[in-house]
Parts: structure tokens; C-alpha cells; sequence
């Protein structure tokens, strides 16, 4: 868990990415808690406020860079750190994330190592 008593957010409507993401941050020593829609992160979120938030960008309603866009809009949540993921390959989507207030972007398929050190900037050392 975090410190502050509440999971990372994972955002992804495929679940295999999702379960696998959330597998990790546990390896990691951290709770997450997962969704698979635009809808139910943002219905989650307001109600709690994760150390971390980790998105991607295609899902059946909607948008995960204009819910990044919707996080940023949020006074309660609008610090929280952002990691958007996307098979997108184009280097204007990773520009967008960035213009629309995500703190970091990468590429699936997702290397655990990355992720990782990613993970480790936003959340700290491992913790187990």
C-alpha cells in the first residue's frame, strides 16, 4: 500500500495488460487497484487520490489522454503523476500525453524493466 493508504491506479480496458501491470506492482511491494474504462477510473478517483496513475490511451469509452486531461482539471487529484501506456506508435501521441499533463509515457509491449525505473521515480525504492 501507499503511504498514504491508497493503491495505484491502473487504467486499461485489455485485462491481461491490466492483470499483468498490477502482478508487478505487487513483485514490487506496492497495491494497486485496477479498472478497465474511462468511466470507472474517473468514478474511483473521485473518491480516492492514488500516489500514481497509469493509463492507456485506447479504450472502448473513451480517451485515456483526455482523462489524463481530466486528472489535470481535478484541484484534488491534478498533482498526481501520470504514466500513460499505448501500443501507439507514433511520436505525436507520447507528445500529446505530455502537452495534456502525463509525467511520463511508454510503449507497449511493456518492459518490466522500464516500467520499473519508472515506477521507482514516482514511487521510490522497492519495498520488498
Amino acid at each position: 500500500m501507499s503511504e498514504s493508504g491508497v493503491p495505484v491506479l491502473v487504467v486499461d480496458d485489455m485485462e491481461t495488460v491490466r492483470g499483468l501491470v498490477m502482478a508487478f506492482l505487487h513483485e514490487l511491494g506496492y497495491e494497486s487497484h485496477g479498472v478497465e474504462n474511462v468511466a470507472s477510473a474517473q468514478e474511483w478517483l473521485a473518491k480516492n487520490v492514488p500516489p500514481l496513475v497509469i493509463l492507456d490511451v485506447m479504450m472502448p469509452d473513451g480517451n485515456g489522454l483526455d482523462l489524463c486531461r481530466w486528472i489535470r482539471s481535478q484541484p484534488r487529484i491534478s498533482a498526481v503523476p501520470v504514466i500513460v501506456m499505448t501500443a501507439i506508435e507514433d511520436d505525436e501521441t507520447a507528445q500529446d500525453a505530455f502537452q495534456l499533463g502525463a509525467m511520463d509515457f511508454i510503449r507497449k509491449p511493456i518492459e518490466m524493466g522500464v516500467l520499473a525505473g519508472k515506477l521507482e521515480r514516482f514511487l521510490g525504492p522497492r519495498r520488498c
